[in-house]
């Protein structure tokens, strides 16, 4: 029996999953954030405010840097229902980042910054059960986002605003096994795709209050039109039932998102944030993929649903100073809710809703800072649906996922401190 496994929806489902690993929506550029629960739209002054907020990108003064990278190691088992246990053998995998900033004049600010926010890693050893519905993921977008920042406070006391350009190169590549009952082929598809897209965003101090300080920043979508090649290999009995090797195409969706937060410092040392952010994950409803034409069948397009839904993350962070030591320490908590269905839980990106916890730590010396910040992803059991055997997911059971991510970054100033 030739087990293609439907091969038509298993590349639609292989890349639409490479979709769905943009719900893995990476936040962890910026060891100081990462310790306060990601929490930076009200408060973030550092070059970091470019991702974070880059309304807060006129509020540090002089030249400023940040350089470093978060470390991330998932844990995931696939449990299948009447089957056995299997484990991942991803390795960690690195998110650099790095951040520049100058203040131009006491109005204008401008700076760069260069970082992975959507991505997936995953990998699956050669005796899974699941290698037709994936063996190796992997998705990376580069963003470089030049930016300014606008101090309006002669005009509006407290108000700061800024806005950047994203630039956004892409990559991903798939590849899956193919049964035809005892023997086995291979898809292995990759591609590459340019995008644009960009950001605002505002903070405001309450000049009366001036413990208190608000922020809001968009990111808009960036459309992504990918073109590659898939090669695809069998034995010679059944190579003609795929299709043959040549040129694939896809569009990809990167969802808008806004985020707004609110900080609070009731004494000098002490700072607390919390933080809303919504993501437009209804983007991904349906997804096509076009390969080269199958002698056979004539198929050109694949098609698969996806029916991502709307989220609302929810994070919250603490900031506590040690003036005489030049020690900062934090600790936060992150709610992300997932936006995939059950339905299309797959082996590609098994996804659940998050609970996070993470702590971190600054320690100043002269004009340069070390940080470091630790998040711990709760451990999670999530099922897919079950339907029958034909309905979506193909391979039904549970999946235990955690993670943790360690993050490191140094960063520098000339100058004097911020407003």
């Amino acid at each position: 029996m030739i087990k293609l496994s439907t091969f038509a929806f298993g590349v639609a489902t292989g890349l639409s999953s490479l979709a769905s690993a943009n719900a893995f929506l990476l936040n962890e550029f910026d060891a100081r954030e990462v310790g306060r629960g990601d929490t930076g739209a009200a408060s973030d002054y550092e070059p970091s405010s470019i991702y974070y907020n880059v309304g807060g990108l006129s509020l540090g003064d002089g030249t400023r840097f940040q350089i470093g990278g978060s470390l991330v190691t998932p844990f995931i088992t696939f449990n299948q229902t009447g089957g056995s246990s299997t484990d991942t053998n991803t390795s960690p995998q690195v998110l650099p980042a790095v951040f520049v900033s100058h203040r131009i004049n006491d109005v204008v600010s401008a700076g760069i910054g260069f970082y992975t926010p959507f991505g997936s890693a995953i990998s699956w050893p050669d005796d899974a059960p699941t290698l037709d519905a994936a063996h190796t993921v992997s998705l990376r977008t580069y963003f470089i986002t030049p930016a300014v920042g606008i101090n309006l406070g002669s005009v509006i006391p407290g108000l700061t605003i800024g806005g950047g350009v994203d630039l956004v190169p892409a990559t991903f590549e798939i590849t899956r096994d193919i049964y035809f009952g005892t023997d086995r082929g291979t898809a292995d598809l990759g591609a590459t795709a340019f995008g644009i897209g960009g950001r605002a965003g505002a903070m405001y101090r309450v000049e009366s209050l001036p413990e208190l300080s608000f922020g809001v920043m968009w990111r808009s979508s960036v459309k992504l039109d990918y073109t590659g090649t898939g090669n695809f290999d069998a034995p010679a009995p059944y190579r003609s039932s795929l299709p043959p090797d040549g040129p694939i195409s896809s569009t990809i969706k990167l969802p808008q998102q806004w985020t707004a937060g609110v900080a609070y410092r009731p004494l000098d040392e002490l700072e607390i944030e919390a933080d809303l952010v919504w993501t437009d994950w209804s983007v991904f409803k349906n997804l096509d993929i076009n390969v080269p034409a199958n002698a056979a069948t004539g198929t050109q397009t694949l098609a698969t649903a996806e029916n991502y839904t709307n989220t609302f993350s929810v994070r919250a962070g603490a900031e506590y100073w040690l003036p005489d030591l030049g020690l900062g320490l934090r600790a936060g908590y992150i709610y992300d809710p997932t936006p995939v269905p059950s339905a299309s839980l797959t082996p590609q990106l098994p996804d659940d809703d998050r609970h996070e916890v993470t702590l971190g730590a600054t320690k100043e010396l002269g004009n340069i800072d070390l940080s470091v910040g630790l998040l711990w992803l709760i451990p999670r059991t999530r099922a897919t649906s079950v339907g029958t055997a034909e309905d979506a997911p193909e391979y039904k059971g549970t999946y235990d996922i955690s993670a943790f991510v360690a993050s490191l970054t140094v960063g520098g100033h000339f100058g004097t401190g911020h407003d």
